[in-house]
């Protein structure tokens, strides 16, 4: 993108104007219906459009932007004078895009596949079910897989926007890569050894054989999250089923590092994506980000997007998504990733993608071994408060709480001090982080 057009973008989005054509008033958590999809080269009309409560902007370029929304979007774009068109699935997803992408019965079989090379490191289940009631299946790998490890937790999660392909095939091709590399390759099997790694190929399994963006109820599920910025509270209230399953399934978890995979672009995008402020861990995340994109040469020698990376909301300002919610309400640092410029490429040329991302994709997930943490006896809870020490001074990097009895967190290489009120007492304790995969998870016991 070049970048007078950028910041042409990012000031139109910013500005912010009193009109809307329809009330405000609604359900956060269930407004972002998908029934009409148009693409507008009318930047000026942001002024208008990102006020509207019902309306998702999405992947901006110097070309203009997507635009998707309830039925008379259409009307009120001809009326307001606005300029679009109608957005081209066939150019997106023609005869020979379609010809060889398995169904989803098909993707369920491949991951059983897989999971039987190696049972004694790999497991699949369900954490919920889809609209239209199709099982949402991940995948477990670790060396005791059947039990639940004091290791670092990191999650993939693709395709919540069914239309965005890409990376539920890349991530089943992961999948098998790391089951059939454990025992042959020393680095796969020293990181399976020390993390637990869990892969969720299809969020929107409905979306994907609908062959849609929105689940079967024409959903935006990347606009179904509690968003902090608007003073939601972290409940599932009439969120869409497959919302509500990652919701569990985090909940349950200890996930320190996670990213979801999206495609309509080729870049990692960083929190935050609903607000213009910084991070509290703004460098590290862009650290992380550029780890990514460095080792795909598309990505790193992108014209619009310097080294590969962007800050979500200096893209473009979305409300009700995954990455934000998932830090904000459980410290899980998350990173979107755009994979493919076209949603739907043609499946011959879904092993060049998986070339370009896999050693990005292996780098990134070793980068949950850069942090530290403690475990405590029972399910002791509470809060601990992190102070960089090292460098001869003090940084307060924030206070987080905690439960079961486990805290692991991914922070900058340094030095650390460890501040713990819990429910067994006061503690405190000094950690170092670097970049190795440690064998006993840099942990502490305490």
């Amino acid at each position: 993108m070049k970048t007078s057009t950028l910041a042409k973008i990012v000031f139109l989005l910013a500005f912010s104007t009193q009109f809307v054509f329809a009330s405000p008033a609604q359900d956060t958590s269930t407004a972002d219906l998908i029934e009409e999809e148009y693409f507008v080269t009318d930047f000026q009309s942001l002024t208008i459009l990102k006020d509207h409560p019902e309306l998702i902007i999405d992947h901006p370029s110097e070309y203009g932007f997507e635009l998707y929304g309830p039925k008379g979007t259409g009307k009120f774009l001809k009326d307001s004078g606005i300029e679009f068109q109608t957005i081209d699935h066939g150019h997106e997803k023609d005869s020979e895009a379609l010809l060889d992408y398995p169904s989803y019965e098909k993707v369920v079989s491949n991951l059983r596949a897989a999971v039987a090379l190696n049972p004694s490191i790999a497991k699949m289940f369900s954490i919920g079910k889809s609209s239209q009631g199709r099982d949402l299946w991940v995948v477990k790998i670790s060396d005791n897989v059947s039990q639940d490890e004091k290791e670092p937790e990191f999650k993939y999660i693709s395709s919540m926007h069914g239309d965005e392909i890409t990376g539920r095939e890349l991530t089943q091709f992961f999948i098998r890569d790391l089951i059939a590399g454990y025992g042959n390759d020393s680095e796969i099997t020293k990181l399976i050894n020390n993390t637990e790694i869990f892969i969720m190929p299809s969020m929107n399994p409905d979306g994907s054989e609908l062959r849609q963006r929105a689940n079967a109820r024409r959903v935006d599920l990347n606009r179904n999250f509690p968003d902090w910025t608007r003073g939601d509270r972290n409940s599932h209230g009439s969120r869409q089923p497959e919302t509500i399953a990652v919701m569990n399934f985090q909940a349950q978890r200890n996930f320190s590092l996670s990213a979801n995979f999206h495609g309509g672009a080729v870049v990692v995008n960083y929190p935050w994506d609903s607000t213009y402020d910084r991070h509290p861990l703004d460098s590290l995340l862009k650290e992380l980000s550029l780890r990514y994109a460095n080792l795909n040469s598309t990505m790193r020698n992108s014209r619009s997007f310097s080294g590969g990376i962007t800050n979500g909301a200096d893209w473009y300002r979305l409300f009700g998504g995954m990455q934000d919610w998932s830090y904000y309400w459980y410290n899980d640092l998350q990173v979107t990733v755009e994979l493919s410029q076209r949603k739907w490429p043609s499946y011959r040329n879904i092993p060049g993608f998986y070339s370009e991302n896999k050693a990005s994709m292996m780098t990134y997930l070793k980068s949950v071994h850069q942090g530290a943490g403690f475990l405590m006896n029972g399910n002791a809870t509470g809060t601990v408060k992190i102070t960089r020490i090292d460098g001869g001074q003090s940084t307060e990097m924030g206070e987080f709480a905690f439960s079961r009895g486990e805290f692991f967190k991914v922070l900058p290489v340094g030095e650390y001090r460890f501040n713990i009120q819990s429910s067994r007492g006061a503690k405190a304790v000094n950690l170092e982080v670097d970049e190795q995969i440690n064998t006993d998870g840099n942990y502490v016991r305490l």
